[in-house]
């Protein structure tokens, strides 16, 4: 008789199969037993259970076990999201700044395995400390926990008060015997790792895949001096993406569909190489993807990512033969020449507007249209925005549209273009190390240049467009393109965005143009160093705040000058400050042009959204309806949105888009994005995001903001899907339930009746069906977008009720 397979390791191999690409189905690899001690006994083990913190930037204490190899660097005392430090750190990416074992002790790293001597194991001892202690719970989160022993000796290690926070998983149930017994028996053997190393393997390509990545890498390495340009330029807009070909699900699926896609979608990263692709890939480490690589050859590959995707991170970039075709198209089709000359990286000119100048702007601009998503997915889930001091210079909500190419003052004027490029100044041209005494200096010099690149690009609108924005000035998706409008969602430290408009109607808004969107990618991904001082971080975080108002003045451009001024002082209240700050030091500019829209009604602002959505904007560039959320913002009776809604919709929308003024205070209780994973009557299931938009006064500032809080207009927006990397809580309802959860949820009217809500419907870090619910919610999710999402975070997981 076969032995019968562990649960522990039927549930960790099915989570291992979806989250890692691995080809064979669970029924296949559970059937042969893995063998003791080895690697892939423990991965499935570290992957569905460690990774849900220990991943990334944020992982604590540095321990990153995506991969073996982050497993045997180990921890390291430095937090590398530190924004007091006065002096830059060097970078410590995992597979990237250091290739041994012996490179990372000697940046740091202490080992947490002591292989081969079990009894040693500081990862084993803290498992079991959580087993010994499973009752104790952690008063801070994840992220605020900086106890990092380094050996067993450690005097924490027996000190009761520190259990609860060193006992792992942390705050959350304990790993079973089997799964604590797989990983003493993995390191008493060694802890060996896999047969190949992702260096070893790096061009171990998928065999549908090679030819693909032979054609961009031709495309990427071709010579010439336009070529170089342009792969320079594309290289430092994609090098955080995770590249996928387009085609691999359909070309792999199996005769009957057998194997879910989630399975066979692989990733790559664009990398610059020492040596050629097919030679194995030497990645050349520079600080910022604009450094000079220095002397040399030096090529541009495809690596493979070997490492669990997880939300927080993944940004998926989509490449194809059309796509291909697109970026020659784009790029190389046109008359166009590099001036003669020395080739610059970004130490020798770190303005990109003057790097690239010979690329023609439209190029530039279009390029960043047709995957508007990603580019802003670069900024909004890069290293830069976490943290609340980070992403506090956003609304909780808002729409994003995009200035049509064709009423872009640079793309329209090659001698403003010129003129424009050397105002346009950034805070990465300062570097990583910026003196505390020399920001406010710098910061002035880059307002005053700011504010006279607005004068010059305010007089070149009087010329181009003297009755104003119209509604063809909106860009339209090129008819069908799905990212002609984006929503953005801040969740207190993270933030995340989608494609179409999502949500009720936003307080603001942002129109991006060209200048727009090339300074937000390049001060918040290209430019932005996760390791620099804080010197660094502040000018980032304040230019950022600069952007932001400038894309919400584009916005007002569009709308009647009589309202721009009140609009935006609705937008901005809190004192004499921010009057100061708003009329003085960033006034409004062309309020004597007018718009060129033609309003009917007393709201001007909710009338140019619906317009854009629903006259510019055709359904496959505007996105599916949102008939959950949209109560101010009104579609069509022609598209009959509401008719849509299943019986649990219509129960969840009577909880989305209520302000919550006193009389229904409920969205205040939530946290900030809490995911709900209803059970259908069919056997089917979905996964619902329940997210807080808190409202501020303004976010002006960037300390203080629970002082600028206004509560009684907070709401919650309901959306099918994960709108989020972090969740705050997990729901697990029937179907049948969902009026009893919409219905106990609205009555709410403190603390304790949200606690209650959660009693019966919650999943509370401690309760005993947590890793379940966790694993299906992850399962369905990749399941249902299987390009899209990633292993979601449980670092801001809410703590027990005291």
């Amino acid at each position: 008789m076969r032995r019968a397979v562990p649960r522990f390791v039927r549930e960790c191999l099915a989570g291992l199969l979806i989250l890692t690409g691995t080809t064979q189905s669970v029924e296949a690899e559970t059937s042969a037993k893995q063998p003791a001690g080895s690697w892939q006994s423990v991965a499935p083990i570290f992957q569905t259970r460690c990774v849900a913190c220990h991943s990334c930037y944020n992982a604590p204490c540095q321990l990153n076990l995506q991969t073996y190899g982050g497993a045997t660097r180990g921890a390291a005392k430095t937090n590398v999201y530190d924004g007091t430090r006065l002096k830059s750190v060097l970078p410590s990416r995992l597979g990237i700044d250091a290739q041994s074992t012996v490179a990372w002790r000697e940046k740091g790293f202490f080992d947490v395995l002591s292989a081969g001597r079990a009894d040693q194991s500081l990862l084993l001892r803290l498992t079991r400390l959580r087993q010994q202690h499973g009752q104790a719970q952690p008063q801070k989160q994840a992220a605020e926990s900086l106890v990092c022993p380094v050996e067993l000796t450690d005097p924490r290690l027996d000190d009761p008060e520190k259990l609860q926070a060193l006992g792992m998983p942390y705050g959350l149930p304990a790993l079973s015997d089997s799964e604590i017994d797989a990983i003493e028996s993995w390191i008493a053997q060694g802890a060996k790792g896999p047969a190949t190393t992702a260096r070893d393997s790096a061009r171990s390509l998928p065999k549908n895949s090679e030819t693909d990545v032979r054609a961009w890498e031709e495309f990427l390495n071709a010579s010439g001096r336009r070529e170089a340009l342009v792969s320079q330029y594309i290289y430092e807009h994609l090098f955080l993406a995770h590249l996928h070909f387009s085609a691999d699900r359909d070309r792999d699926q199996p005769a009957g569909g057998a194997v879910p896609p989630a399975q066979k979608t692989h990733f790559f990263r664009l990398v610059r190489s020492r040596t050629h692709c097919d030679a194995g890939i030497d990645e050349i480490a520079t600080r910022r993807p604009a450094d000079t690589v220095g002397s040399g050859p030096m090529f541009y590959c495809l690596a493979p990512v070997e490492q669990v995707i997880v939300e927080k991170t993944h940004i998926p970039y989509a490449l194809s033969a059309a796509k291909l075709e697109r970026l020659r198209n784009l790029f190389l089709s046109g008359d166009w020449n590099v001036a003669e000359g020395v080739f610059k990286s970004a130490e020798d000119d770190p303005n990109p507007f003057r790097r690239f100048a010979d690329i023609p702007v439209r190029a530039r601009y279009q390029f960043l249209l047709d995957d508007a998503h990603y580019h802003i997915a670069t900024f909004i889930k890069g290293p830069v925005c976490n943290g609340s001091s980070a992403v506090n210079s956003i609304q909780e909500q808002f729409f994003v549209f995009f200035l049509a190419p064709g009423a872009d003052s640079m793309v329209l004027l090659p001698s403003f273009s010129a003129a424009a490029e050397s105002k346009l100044k950034l805070p990465g041209e300062y570097g990583s190390d910026v003196g505390i005494a020399q920001d406010l200096g710098l910061l002035k010099r880059i307002v005053d240049y700011r504010e006279s690149y607005r004068r010059l690009r305010a007089d070149s609108v009087r010329r181009l467009r003297p009755s104003g924005y119209s509604l063809t000035d909106i860009w339209d998706g090129d008819g069908d393109n799905p990212n002609a409008v984006l929503t953005v969602f801040r969740h207190y430290d993270n933030a995340a965005v989608v494609r179409g408009a999502v949500g009720d109607l936003s307080k603001t808004a942002f129109v991006l143009d060209y200048a727009l969107f090339e300074r937000l990618v390049y001060n918040l991904v290209v430019d932005f160093d996760v390791f620099g001082n804080v010197g660094h971080q502040f000018l980032t975080r304040v230019y950022m705040d600069l952007i932001r108002m400038e894309a919400e003045e584009l916005f007002l451009s569009f709308l009647p000058a009589a309202d721009r001024t009140k609009l935006r002082s609705a937008w901005y209240k809190g004192g004499l400050l921010t009057d100061i700050k708003m009329n003085i030091v960033f006034p409004i500019t062309n309020l004597d042009v007018p718009t060129g829209v033609k309003f009917t009604s007393g709201s001007p602002k909710q009338e140019f959204v619906e317009r854009v959505l629903f006259e510019r904007l055709s359904p496959a560039a505007r996105g599916a309806a949102d008939p959950i959320n949209w109560r101010a913002l009104r579609a069509p009776s022609g598209m009959q949105a509401v008719s849509r809604m299943t019986a649990a919709e219509e129960a969840l929308r009577k909880m989305a888009s209520i302000p919550a003024v006193d009389a229904s205070p409920f969205s205040r209780f939530f946290p900030e994005l809490s995911l709900v994973h209803l059970k259908r009557a069919d056997g089917g299931s979905d996964i619902y995001s329940i997210v807080h938009n808190r409202e501020l006064e303004n976010v002006s500032w960037i300390m203080g903001e629970e002082l600028r809080l206004a509560p009684q207009e907070d709401t919650l927006t309901i959306a099918r899907g994960v709108l989020g990397a972090y969740p705050d809580m997990l729901f697990e309802l029937n179907e049948a339930d969902a009026p009893a959860f919409g219905q106990m949820a609205v009555a709410i009217k403190d603390k304790q009746g949200f606690e209650g809500l959660v009693d019966r419907f919650g999943i509370r870090r401690t309760s005993p069906n947590f890793w379940g619910v966790y694993d299906r919610i992850n399962a369905l999710a990749i399941d249902r977008q299987p390009v899209e999402r990633g292993v979601l975070d449980l670092t801001r997981y809410a703590l027990e009720k005291l």
